[in-house]
């Protein structure tokens, strides 16, 4: 069973790649650092020779949306083309239903659900 980070709840775990286009030198470490210094983020990769970015976080407290503002800020851009438009839909929506199910209060199974 692999460890996480203190405060990782390993069933909101969400893992996704980014493909990035601008990162060098001087932005690599300020990108990694800044994202793994966040609070319930369990891994930061981050691959200059083929411009991606892995992260691993718990979606109950983060989303994409978040990971990609920080990337900007430091002068990244994720790529523009079909394929990373569908992925990062795809990621919105899982962040989305992570969240979602975090909230979610379990009800006994001998009773009604509340409507």
């Amino acid at each position: 069973m692999a460890e996480h980070r203190l405060g990782i709840n390993p069933g909101f775990l969400a893992k996704h790649t980014l493909s990035l286009r601008g990162v060098n030198e001087s932005n690599a470490h300020a990108i990694t650092a800044e994202l793994d210094g966040l609070p319930c983020v369990d891994r930061v990769w981050l691959n200059m020779t083929k411009g991606t970015l892995k992260i691993a976080y718990d979606a109950s407290h983060h989303n994409i949306d978040e990971m990609i503002a920080i990337v900007e800020k430091h002068g990244a851009v994720i790529k523009d083309n079909w394929w990373s438009r569908t992925k990062l839909g795809w990621q919105r929506q899982t962040d989305k239903n992570i969240k979602d199910n975090a909230k979610h209060e379990a009800h006994c199974c001998n009773k009604m659900p509340p409507q």
